[in-house]
């Protein structure tokens, strides 16, 4: 402050906590969708699987071959499970495999489910600080 009265300018800084919330949600908004997507691109090629399997297509065909090759060791933790009725044109229903895409659909949710209660949860115990603003005025 001057004698005179002048007006003078006055750095103010303040502490508060910033806890970036948007951008977690945003993050985990984006890794739901990335799981969710890898998780159904899993589910399709397996109930691919089964259709052809169903349809008793050539396995030597391209692309038979190419998502029996793919989802053959995504279904085999769950081959044996349960029995696989088959008609006599060759035609088979793998019920392992709709048994797969079922757990695998729900891993995906439990995984999903668990990003978002690490990431929603607030900031305890972490803060940042920043400047906030000027003050000016005039002080007698």
């Amino acid at each position: 402050v001057t004698p005179e009265g002048d007006v003078v300018d006055q750095e103010v800084a303040s502490s508060e906590v910033v806890d970036n919330v948007a951008a977690r949600r945003s993050t985990a908004s984006w890794l739901t969708g990335i799981i969710y997507f890898i998780f159904g691109v899993v589910a399709i090629a397996i109930a691919l699987r089964v259709i052809l399997k169903l349809l008793a297509a050539n396995p030597n065909a391209g692309f038979s071959s190419f998502i029996y090759s793919v989802t053959g060791p995504l279904v085999a933790p769950f081959a044996g499970i349960i029995g696989t009725p088959a008609a006599s044109n060759g035609s088979v229903l793998e019920l392992s495999s709709i048994l797969a895409i079922v757990v695998y659909l729900i891993a995906a949710w439990i995984v999903v489910r668990l990003l978002q209660i690490v990431i929603d949860r607030p900031a305890s115990g972490v803060s940042a600080t920043r400047t906030v603003g000027r003050r000016s005025g005039t002080y007698q």
